[in-house]
């Protein structure tokens, strides 16, 4: 009976070849899903200058969203999944915005769970004015990992308030915040 002659370094690179392998997969998968939300950021970046400028309805309410963005008509919400970016509108009927605004004070920002980190006068594509306030708050991704927000609240109106809230991470607030601005600000009331 002839015996097998088999070196250390043959069975050694022949039985640890998977794990090596699954390294090197590990590394590629992990350089693929840094480039996949490389390009989910970059694509809403000039979200706004690359809109069609076509206005969407929402129930009372029209926008011009960045593009890219889809719309849920059922929950007035514009989201872009890739960046997990929303803007959600709402209406606040028999109020003006100044007279809710006027609550809005830092002590009930945080006692919202929320961070603020400024308030702007600013008036509305229309010329109606507005206010928005930027907040920053934490959530969690699907593995538990901690993940911070950004949150515009956008308030305008007359006889009625149109509420909108942007939210965005701030990993990609450089890219994101001036085209969600600039399109929050062309909303209006279609009563």
């Amino acid at each position: 009976m002839q015996r097998l002659f088999l070196s250390k370094s043959f069975v050694y690179g022949y039985c640890l070849m998977p794990i090596f392998f699954c390294k090197e997969m590990k590394q590629k998968l992990h350089i693929l899903l840094i480039i996949t939300f490389a390009l989910a950021v970059a694509l809403p970046a000039n979200a706004q200058n690359d809109s069609l400028n076509q206005r969407i309805k929402l129930h009372d309410i029209s926008i011009i969203p960045p593009k890219h963005f889809e719309c849920d008509t059922a929950s007035n919400k514009i989201f872009h999944q890739g960046s997990m970016t929303s803007i959600q509108i709402q209406i606040v009927t028999s109020r003006n915005f100044r007279r809710i605004t006027s609550a809005i004070t830092d002590k009930y920002i945080i006692s919202q769970g929320l961070e603020p980190l400024g308030k702007q006068e600013t008036s509305m594509q229309n010329g109606n004015e507005a206010i928005i306030y930027k907040c920053k708050f934490k959530s969690h991704d699907n593995n538990g990992k901690e993940l911070y927000f950004i949150r515009l609240m956008l308030f305008t109106g007359k006889e009625n308030t149109i509420w909108t809230t942007a939210d965005f991470p701030e990993c990609i607030a450089k890219q994101i915040e001036e085209p969600l601005t600039s399109s929050i600000k062309t909303i209006l009331l279609e009563r």
